[in-house]
Parts: C-alpha cells; sequence; structure tokens
C-alpha cells in the first residue's frame, strides 16, 4: 500500500502591509511588513525538524515570502501551486473548496506523509472544513478581518484511520518594542 499524506501544515501568510494601495485579493497582492517578516522567522523555527517533505505556497507576494523564509529555515525549497492563491472577487466558498479538495487528493496520491502549505485564511478554512466533514469547530478562533488562523499561525493535522484531527499548533509571539 502506498503512503499517503498524515500529517499537515496550513500556514497562513505573515502580516501584510495593507497600507500599500495594492490590491489584497488581486496578483500579486501586498508585501508583508517588518512585522510579518518576523512572524515569518518565528514560523520556520517552530517548523523546523518536523521532516515537512514538501513546502507548497500561493503565487500570491505575501505568501512566497513567507514560504522563501520558511522554507530557507527548514531546508526546503518552495514550490509555487495556483490552487493555493487567495480567494478571487467573486469566488465562491464551494469553488475554493473544490480547488482545495482537488490539491488535497493530488497530495494523497504522491508517496508524501508531511507536507507544508502556505495560503491564506480562506483556503485555510477550506481545508479545514472539507478534512473534517465541516465537523471542526472554529468558534473559538476568530483573528484578524475574520481568519479563522491568525498571520503566520499553523494549523497541524495529523490523519489517523482516515481521520483528520486539527489543532492551531503556533502562533507568533511578537514582542513589541517601546
Amino acid at each position: 500500500m502506498l503512503s499517503m499524506l498524515n500529517e499537515l501544515f496550513l500556514i497562513r501568510h505573515a502580516a501584510p502591509d495593507r497600507t500599500t494601495g495594492l490590491p489584497y485579493t488581486v496578483m500579486p497582492g501586498p508585501p508583508l511588513t517588518p512585522r510579518g517578516e518576523e512572524e515569518a522567522v518565528q514560523a520556520g523555527h517552530w517548523l523546523r525538524d518536523r521532516g515537512i517533505e514538501r513546502l507548497l505556497s500561493s503565487p500570491f507576494t505575501r505568501t512566497v515570502a513567507t514560504a522563501t523564509v520558511i522554507g530557507q529555515l527548514i531546508g526546503v525549497t518552495p514550490t509555487i501551486i495556483e490552487a493555493l492563491r487567495e480567494v478571487a472577487p467573486g469566488e465562491q466558498p464551494s469553488e475554493v473548496r473544490a480547488r482545495i479538495a482537488d490539491l488535497l487528493n493530488q497530495l494523497d496520491d504522491a508517496p508524501l506523509q508531511r507536507v507544508a502549505l502556505v495560503t491564506h485564511g480562506g483556503c485555510i478554512l477550506a481545508a479545514l472544513q472539507y478534512t473534517t466533514g465541516d465537523r471542526i469547530d472554529l468558534s473559538g478562533h476568530r483573528y484578524d478581518n475574520g481568519n479563522h488562523t491568525p498571520t503566520a499561525g499553523i494549523w497541524h493535522g495529523v490523519r489517523t484511520d482516515r481521520v483528520w484531527r486539527w489543532s492551531l499548533a503556533f502562533r507568533p509571539d511578537i514582542a513589541v518594542e517601546s
């Protein structure tokens, strides 16, 4: 029997600079803030010895920057995957879920066990809902702009007996200098 994906890390991009005037949901999107760059470093340190075999990233500037920092720290070069892109204007949740489900099914067909995805809040929500058959309780997880994952936050999923169990395993701790 082929080994199947049994561990997944869903990483939201680090803090974006929303003051640039660049459209948030249209490529390339805004870059990271200095705080975001530090969040990406912290996420990379947390992921460092977790045995990640592939690191996949949305093509948006903020996700590529986050994935690049993480990749340098864990020794895995990120691969840009269109399916992980930001939710497009007018794109329905069912469409986001379909593209995320398709990607996860492709990963299941690959000989990988541990994969990390650097993406956006809407894609993470779709992945959490898809892998749990909509049974995940996210009521205690509300962050900036209605997201269910904080910037550079990491959901860690472990699959046993075809059932995914998720926990928000990492959240950056940014010290604010006074």
